[in-house]
């Protein structure tokens, strides 16, 4: 894959933009339980996708998509274990290690999971069409 610096601009561009307005909007938002909803918004997943549909292929941007399906799938394990490590143990910062641990690990066996269904959706597919 070559490097192409006019890609990697709108990349930053896009997502910078986007995670700027969540910042504004989570200043703005007094409820700040409901703007970390915010936090998570998928900025950099949705500059990723319209980067690879515009330079790349829909098969690039379909495994873009795939990859942050199964980050979320992390995120989502992160978030848990990070509120249980930090009533459990009383130290945020080993709380956020250990969280960002299970997201990594979470997130790699979420992308193998979906992997292994969406092969055997394939072979299903390709089964029928060869009757």
């Amino acid at each position: 894959m070559k490097l192409d610096f006019k890609d990697l601009a709108l990349r930053f561009v896009f997502g910078g933009a986007a995670v700027a307005a969540c910042y504004i909007i989570l200043q703005i938002i007094p409820s700040k339980s409901f703007a970390g909803v915010f936090a998570a918004f998928p900025a950099v997943m949705a500059a990723a996708v319209i980067m690879a549909g515009h330079f790349g292929t829909s098969e690039q941007a379909s495994d873009i998509v795939l990859g942050a399906s199964a980050g979320m799938i992390g995120c989502t394990i992160c978030v848990f274990t990070a509120a249980f490590c930090m009533e459990h143990l009383n130290r945020w910062g080993l709380s956020i290690i250990i969280a960002l641990i299970f997201w990594f690990f979470s997130s790699y066996f979420a992308t193998r999971l979906i992997q292994g269904f969406l092969g055997k959706m394939k072979e299903k597919r390709q089964q029928k069409t060869h009757y």
